[in-house]
């Protein structure tokens, strides 16, 4: 078994820490984006609005530790693009 395969799962690990912190740090109802002239747009409840970066970056990681070398690097874009996810909810709802 080739163990470094499995390292990108390691960086689903500070995803779902920033969902857990989120539980308690966040409102129940979660902005998703911008609206019109920088009012909140639509809302989502708390736990699904959490899980969608750890869905997005369990997507990535598996992408990533393929053993298709041409994988590799849209599987981590894909993890960054969950990192950015979770950065875009702290900042509109905190």
């Amino acid at each position: 078994m080739d163990k470094k395969r499995f390292w990108p799962f390691l960086l689903v690990l500070p995803l779902l820490t920033a969902a857990v912190a989120g539980w308690f740090l966040l409102p129940d109802q979660l902005v998703m984006q911008i609206g019109v002239d920088g009012q909140p747009g639509n809302v989502m409840p708390k736990l699904f609005g959490l899980l969608i970066p750890v869905a997005v970056g369990a997507v990535g990681a598996g992408t990533a530790s393929s053993a298709e070398r041409e994988k590799h690097l849209a599987g981590f874009l894909v993890l960054a693009v969950a990192a950015i996810i979770t950065g875009f909810i702290f900042a509109m709802n905190l």
